[in-house]
């Protein structure tokens, strides 16, 4: 089941995509819902009651999304702003799932039968939000001609994957409307994590007649979409401003996201931002510019651990080009590897990152009750590096390669997009290969969002280096990285990795499945096709008079429900 990365392109990087695990400890609601006959999240109702700032407009500077179709959507920027306009079943909110449209849901004694039961609301236009739309949804991200990056978060539904390949039909997959208000799901297998799941998805309602009518132009313009969260979109300029007005048709409109009006500017220079901010033009920043986090520090709040990590992608599936047949070498991407002081390059480039090696985040819990990774550990490069280490295997790489020096090595295509500090980051990279192994043969190349993401698609690069939310579990990531799957669109092949996830998948004893995920994991690491550089952490910063700006450690949103302008 083929999916667009969920990528994190935010000027802050912050999950689709994504970006929490299933074994999360702040959500204990999610995991604990599904085992009951009957169940419901926490209220929404107690996720915000203040009417503080209502009548106000609240500025702040964010990403600007990369599309607004919510069936081809894949950045986090998309999500953010997804937060303000659609509903979902649920809602996450501070670290918690929250009942939104679905009003209580019950579960069969198996785990395996969900019945979500729907509470009255309306679309911006008035007319009401039915579960025929939520099953729509999820049809839409499963069709396989409609492309989805989506498709492979519903595989647990049954007949979803037969669907999605083309070998079977809608109605055989197991999304069925009962009535108006009644949408039943039927899993293949028991998921702790299905409410969180929905929760952070973004499995919104479409109407397949509005859907049907705009084609190709869904999400791409203010009168393209329809709106049925806490705001509509009035105003849209592309690569500039967002203007959001509250949606009086919103089923909690009078209980929750009480500002009036919601600016959200894209300010790449950070000079600039900063500027602004210290004149009062801006509310807040959802990414605070590293060179001024000493400066902000008095406004700032830091969210580190889930929210996912820089990776570079060493293509080694290509083999069409000379450059190609380098990056297929098992010895070259290891050098390029361990070559990297990850710890120097953050520290002179983005500080407020932490600098990673491993592809598990710290905040996946182990067996014990601590954090996986330190419970389970695997050998990875030193974060300073190792350049004898990487020598050694660049010696390697050659004398297999054929070539006697690396002035012999073709040119090689680093492509990024086109953010002034992602290029600080690749140019410091490409400086230590220079520095510590000789290799001057790598080229840098930016292009802006769209074109880098399929550029990435279509492995259409030897280097490509892009941030990825986490995921909710421990299996679900390793999954990504299979041959085929999600995160490994045909740059590695390693049916010994490929075994071992299907194996994961099957195990029932914990200690046992344990011990599995980290030989997976270790795979992954000497494989060095994907390779984590830095850990992504969001620091955003507020005015004084501003309470209730959140952004979560976890999955994407603005989280304005109770925002307070208190000017």
């Amino acid at each position: 089941m083929k999916k667009i990365l969920a990528a994190m392109l935010s000027g802050i990087l912050a999950l689709s995509a994504l970006s929490g695990c299933g074994t999360y400890t702040t959500d204990e609601t999610s995991s604990s819902a599904s085992t009951d006959s009957s169940a419901s999240a926490n209220s929404s109702d107690t996720a915000g009651k203040t009417t503080s700032g209502e009548g106000t407009t609240f500025t702040f500077i964010g990403g600007n999304p990369v599309t607004l179709n919510p069936i081809l959507s894949q950045s986090t920027d998309d999500g953010n702003t997804f937060y303000l306009l659609q509903s979902g079943l649920f809602r996450y909110y501070r670290d918690e799932v929250y009942n939104e449209i679905c009003d209580e849901y019950t579960v069969s004694d198996d785990g395996l039968v969900y019945n979500f039961h729907l509470r009255e609301a309306n679309w911006s236009d008035g007319t009401p939000i039915t579960a025929e739309q939520f099953a729509y949804s999820i049809q839409c991200m499963l069709n396989p001609n409609m492309g989805s990056p989506s498709a492979s978060t519903y595989e647990n539904i049954v007949g979803a994957v037969a669907y999605n390949t083309g070998e079977g039909s809608w109605e055989d997959v197991g999304v069925k409307v009962i009535d108006d208000q009644n949408l039943e799901i039927t899993l293949i297998k028991p998921d702790d994590i299905f409410i969180l799941t929905l929760a952070t998805s973004g499995v919104y309602p479409l109407q397949q007649d509005f859907v049907e009518e705009q084609g190709e132009k869904l999400g791409s313009s203010v009168d393209t979409m329809q709106y049925s969260g806490p705001y509509t979109l009035t105003e849209w300029n592309l690569d500039s401003s967002l203007t959001f007005t509250k949606n009086p048709e919103y089923w909690n409109a009078d209980e929750s996201f009480p500002v009036e009006t919601v600016v959200l500017l894209k300010v790449d220079d950070a000079n600039t931002t900063y500027s602004m901010f210290e004149s009062g033009e801006v509310d807040a920043l959802a990414g605070v510019p590293s060179q001024y986090q000493d400066m902000l520090a008095d406004y700032s709040t830091t969210q580190s651990g889930g929210d996912g990590l820089m990776y570079l992608w060493f293509n080694a599936g290509a083999e069409e080009t000379e450059g190609d047949r380098v990056m297929a070498n098992d010895n070259f991407r290891l050098a390029l590897n361990y070559a990297l002081d990850r710890s120097s390059i953050m520290a002179a480039v983005n500080p407020m990152m932490q600098p990673y090696s491993r592809l598990m985040i710290p905040v996946y819990a182990g067996l014990n009750g601590g954090s996986y990774v330190d419970e389970y550990p695997i050998e990875c490069p030193p974060l300073e590096g190792d350049v004898e280490k990487a020598q050694e295997y660049l010696d390697l790489a050659l004398e297999e390669l054929g070539y006697t020096s690396v002035e012999e090595l073709p040119t090689m295509n680093f492509v990024t997009w086109d953010a002034d500090r992602q290029k600080l980051m690749c140019e410091a990279i490409i400086d230590q290969w220079k520095q510590n192994l000789g290799i001057t043969s790598v080229q840098l190349d930016q292009y802006p969002i769209g074109t880098a993401i399929g550029m990435y698609m279509s492995n259409d690069y030897d280097i490509f280096a892009i941030s990825l939310s986490a995921s909710l579990s421990l299996e679900n990531s390793l999954k990504n990285y299979v041959t085929g799957g999600d995160y490994n669109n045909g740059i590695w092949d390693c049916p010994e990795y490929d075994e071992l996830v299907a194996q994961i998948e099957n195990e029932t004893d914990d200690a046992t499945r344990f011990e599995l995920i980290q030989q997976a994991e270790q795979l992954l690491v000497t494989g060095s096709s994907i390779v984590p550089f830095y850990a992504l952490t969001t620091t955003y910063a507020v005015q004084d008079y501003v309470e209730g700006f959140y952004m979560p450690t976890f999955g994407s949103g603005f989280q304005i429900n109770e925002l307070k302008i208190n000017k």
